[in-house]
């Protein structure tokens, strides 16, 4: 499965991944713009209208139909944080050429129906949106906002985000915020629409047995025009500068939600790229971590208790939910666990889980036509030229003495408390 790049017209690159061993196949579409308040809701929009109508399926009923008449395909999009970029990806799983005739099997109708979901969205008699469509489409932002608030967890991670990369974009809303949503009306859509036109590199990554020349025609047959040369890759990877930020919010919940934000400067370039990770496991990205272990497990003090890294901004962020009693003293050994591992407190059993767990979910990968796909769309949008296998072998090699220099690199950044209102405590 190692993976071939090719270009596809002016700008477009091709990630090809060749396989049989699945019983489907696998075409996305991604690229990455800067994130701006200006831009990522109404870019958030676009994505979930090119759902909604295109000029040759104008309806969610005939696209519907036409993906069932293509063995049941289906297509989904992504919206995520990739640095300081928003990536937007939209991808098409189909049934492999083998079981429907052989040739190319369903790949020129699903290489026609990216270009169409892309480029083709159906507008009304002056070239704009279908203004109903906007209208159900603001609708369903609305509450994707409002639901986004209303998740504690989530709630709590978002905004110790905002305070840790306070000022930058990566603290930026990839759906934005309720009150700008009656501003997005059809024009300015379909005027963000052709600017993005203009702005994107496609990436396409292709897993499957097709021949790369066929892929790479297909592509070039609908792609060869569209797009403009690539943007270049920002990110800002650094550790926190100055005093710990602190917030604290009021929510009618019934237990409060602790979040720990640190920083590192650490990217996903540099050498200690793959410590960084196992540091996390250690801490508390898995249930044989420190963070579950000994905060949730043996001291009791709170009902979840785990962290998670972002390598390309360089964060990590850990979260908890306890008794609003318990808030000083969480705080105190999510720390303590923290500073545990900076001196070197790291048993062998706690290595050997994190080196297993981290290696067997990049295994796991290759079992997955999505995770594969994933992963080189990240590295390949960030500039990173590393197979997974080089991956895995370097996160095997990663010694205790290099997680602890890894360590070293973080800073405690944010904290941030939601703070619970319900007298009744409870799980949320």
């Amino acid at each position: 499965m190692k993976p071939q790049y090719f270009s596809i017209g002016r700008y477009g690159r091709l990630i090809y991944i060749p396989t049989d061993r699945f019983k489907s196949e696998l075409l996305s579409l991604s690229f990455v713009v800067p994130l701006t308040a200006d831009t990522a809701q109404k870019n958030a929009m676009l994505i979930a209208l090119s759902r909604r109508g295109t000029v040759s399926y104008p309806t969610q009923t005939a696209l519907n139909r036409h993906l069932d008449g293509l063995y049941s395909t289906a297509i989904s999009t992504s919206n995520r944080r990739l640095g300081e970029m928003q990536q937007i990806t939209m991808t098409a799983d189909f049934l492999g050429a083998r079981f429907v005739g052989g040739g190319r099997g369903l790949l020129p109708e699903v290489v026609s129906l990216l270009h169409e979901l892309l480029c083709c969205p159906l507008t009304d008699g002056e070239g704009c949106y279908q203004a109903a469509y906007v209208a159900g489409e603001k609708q369903v932002l609305r509450d994707a906002i409002r639901a986004a608030i209303n998740n504690p967890r989530g709630y709590a991670l978002t905004k110790a985000r905002e305070l840790l990369c306070a000022g930058e974009p990566y603290a930026l809303s990839l759906i934005g915020e309720e009150k700008t949503v009656n501003a997005l009306t059809p024009a300015a859509l379909t005027a963000r629409h052709r600017a993005l036109l203009s702005e994107i590199a496609p990436l396409f990554c292709y897993v499957g047995a097709t021949p790369p020349e066929a892929v790479c025609a297909l592509l070039e047959s609908r792609f060869a025009t569209v797009g403009a040369p690539a943007a270049s890759f920002v990110t800002d990877v650094k550790a926190h500068e100055g005093a710990t930020r602190y917030g604290e919010e009021e929510m009618p919940i019934s237990q409060g939600k602790l979040v720990l934000g640190f920083r590192t400067d650490v990217g996903a370039t540099h050498s200690l790229a793959p410590a960084t990770v196992l540091l996390n496991e250690i801490y508390g990205g898995s249930p044989a971590s420190k963070l579950f272990m000994n905060v949730r497990e043996k001291l009791g003090l709170c009902y979840h208790c785990s962290s998670a890294y972002q390598m390309q901004k360089g964060i990590m962020m850990a979260n908890c939910g306890i008794k609003l009693s318990n808030r000083s003293v969480a705080e105190e050994a999510m720390q303590g666990e923290f500073e545990a591992v900076r001196r070197g407190h790291i048993s062998k059993t706690e290595m050997e889980a994190a080196a297993l767990s981290t290696v067997s979910a990049y295994r796991s990968a290759f079992d997955n036509p999505a995770a594969l796909a994933r992963f080189y769309i990240a590295r390949a949008h960030a500039g990173v030229d590393e197979g997974i296998e080089q991956w895995r072998e370097r996160l095997a090699a990663v010694t205790r003495e290099q997680v602890v220099e890894a360590a070293q690199h973080f800073t405690l950044g944010a904290v941030f408390f939601l703070k619970g209102t319900d007298t009744e405590e409870g799980l949320e």
